[in-house]
């Protein structure tokens, strides 16, 4: 037990002048969770797909493509919605300006991860548009 003096007596405060403690892995400030680095590596590997198959000169380049939207429009879409979870629990902590920056973010994320789906829809209109019947 730790006591601070309050002006009129003294106060017993447990813990009061320890630091917060962190558990598991940090990347600075944020703590590293396997959904993190499971959306990580599933970005990179979309992002990476995305570029191979803008590079690639063949038959197939445009459902490829599509592919790629479709996965980076998965992983905008889920880190969306953990975004929402962190704006909740943000504000149950009473932490205001946290909360509206993770809901900006998280809104950003929703737009991103609508711009790819669409991006996945073109790409498949334009992939069934060039079938010959």
């Amino acid at each position: 037990m730790t006591g601070r003096y309050d002006g009129r007596r003294r106060v017993q405060v447990r813990g009061a002048d320890l630091p917060p403690t962190r558990t598991g892995p940090h990347l600075g400030p944020m703590r590293i969770t396997p959904a993190r680095a499971t959306l990580l590596i599933a970005f990179v590997g979309g992002l990476g797909f995305l570029a191979w198959s803008a590079l690639t000169r063949d038959k197939l380049q445009i459902p490829l493509m599509a592919s790629g939207f479709a996965i980076c429009g998965l992983v905008f879409a889920a880190t969306a919605v953990m975004a929402v979870a962190g704006v909740v629990r943000a504000g149950r902590e009473g932490r205001d300006g946290a909360a509206v920056m993770t809901a900006l973010l998280g809104g950003m994320l929703a737009i991103a991860a609508f711009l790819s789906f669409a991006a996945a829809v073109i790409m498949s209109l334009i992939w069934s548009g060039t079938q010959s019947t």
